[in-house]
Formats: C-alpha cells, sequence, structure tokens
C-alpha cells in the first residue's frame, strides 16, 4: 500500500513525533532511512522485504557494492544507509577519556565498540602512559581477512614520539574463536621482545571475537613471552 493512502497512525514519521522514536519497529526505522519506496514496493514494503531477507544486522555490515546489488536499492538510498550506519559506529566509539586500563576487560569495554561487526582482522595499538591511562590508539588493517598486519617500526616510532611507558594490543577474529594463533603468539613475543629494548613495556594483547574477548596476558602464554 503506498504511503500516502495510510492513515497517520501508520505513518512511520507521524508515529515517531506522536509517540517517540522508541515506539517505532525495525522496519519503521529502515522506512524513514530509506525515505521512498520504488514503483512495485511502498517505502514500507520495501523496508520490510530487506529486514526479512537479510536482517539489520547483515544490512550494517555490507558495503555499497552489496547494497547497489539488493533489488530496490539504488544510489542514493546506499549512501543513504552507509552514513547512517557509519554515524552509528562514530558514535559507539570510545576514544580519549580518561580510564584506566588496568585489566583485560578494561581494555575490553574500551575498545570493544569499534570491533562491531567488522569482517576483517584489524589490529588496534592503545598507547597508553604509566597510569595506564590511553595517551593515542591506531587502527592498522591488511587486505586479507584472515591475516593482521603488525607495522612493528611504525608502532615503535610511535611509541618513542608519545613517550608513552607501554601499549596493548588488540585484534579481532571474525570466525568467532577467541583463542590466540601460533601467528598471534609469535607476533606479540616479536613486539614485547623489541619494546623491550626501549623501555616500553607490552601490557597485554586481546583477542576479540564477537562478544568474547582472550587476554595473552591473563593465559600462561604470557609467562612464556615475558621469559
Amino acid at each position: 500500500m503506498k504511503m500516502s493512502l495510510l492513515s497517520n497512525d501508520l505513518k512511520p514519521r507521524e508515529k515517531l513525533l506522536r509517540n517517540g522514536v522508541r515506539s517505532l519497529s525495525d522496519i519503521e526505522l529502515l522506512a524513514i532511512m530509506l525515505g521512498v519506496g520504488t514503483k512495485e514496493e511502498s517505502v514500507l514494503d520495501l523496508s520490510q522485504r530487506l529486514i526479512s531477507e537479510y536482517g539489520l544486522k547483515n544490512l550494517f555490515m555490507m558495503n555499497y557494492n552489496e547494497l547497489k546489488n539488493i533489488k530496490g536499492i539504488k544510489e542514493a538510498k546506499a549512501t543513504k544507509l552507509l552514513s547512517a550506519f557509519e554515524i552509528t559506529r562514530r558514535v559507539l566509539e570510545v576514544s580519549g577519556d580518561d580510564r584506566e586500563l588496568l585489566y583485560a576487560k578494561d581494555l575490553y569495554d574500551y575498545i570493544k565498540n569499534d570491533y562491531i561487526l567488522e569482517k576483517k582482522e584489524i589490529l588496534t595499538v592503545v598507547y597508553v602512559n604509566n597510569k595506564c591511562v590511553p595517551i593515542k590508539k591506531e587502527r592498522f588493517m591488511n587486505n586479507e581477512v584472515s591475516n593482521v598486519f603488525v607495522p612493528e617500526k611504525r608502532i615503535i616510532k610511535e611509541a618513542l614520539d608519545l613517550e608513552c611507558a607501554g601499549i596493548f594490543m588488540v585484534h579481532n577474529h571474525p570466525s568467532g574463536n577467541p583463542y590466540p594463533s601460533n601467528d598471534d603468539i609469535e607476533v606479540t613475543k616479536d613486539i614485547a621482545s623489541i619494546l623491550k629494548r626501549i623501555n616500553v613495556h607490552l601490557f597485554d594483547h586481546i583477542i576479540i571475537a564477537n562478544d568474547r574477548f582472550y587476554s595473552i596476558l591473563e593465559s600462561k602464554l604470557y609467562d612464556e613471552i615475558e621469559k
């Protein structure tokens, strides 16, 4: 049914103004983002089909080309959705606050929103002062989905420039398995060894997988790395 034929009680914008944004369903929220439907479907019908076929989570993860390949989504709608999703990611990002990262859970809470629905492995290095308060965080990624990129020289240079006391390393496993691979362990050993030479401490390396994380510091693996 065309939106113009709906009563005001059923129109998403009017419902939002009348009852607040939390009163809207996922379909209605998506309809407002899309703005208009197509010749074949109203915007509500289009939204219902998109959520039924893909789900909000999968839509959130799509890039421009993936969105453009969906029936009923062209350039304007794809860019609107990408913009809305990116705003959400940026609002959820936590950076530059004064929290102390004393435990692995502190680090996880500090950084977890940066990894929401990421499909590729991304390394984040958090540089901290002597109170373990973040000074800066940097993200590094490789083009390969299953391989995290570790730019050792850049990390060392930044650590020296910032005169930081230490760093935390964080990367994700999109597979959902938080346990470190042999490569993860070897990279951690290498970085820890190099940092020792410049009196910078590797405080921890955690691996995030969905809503779980693995701390190398809190495992027996760290004892081996420290030797």
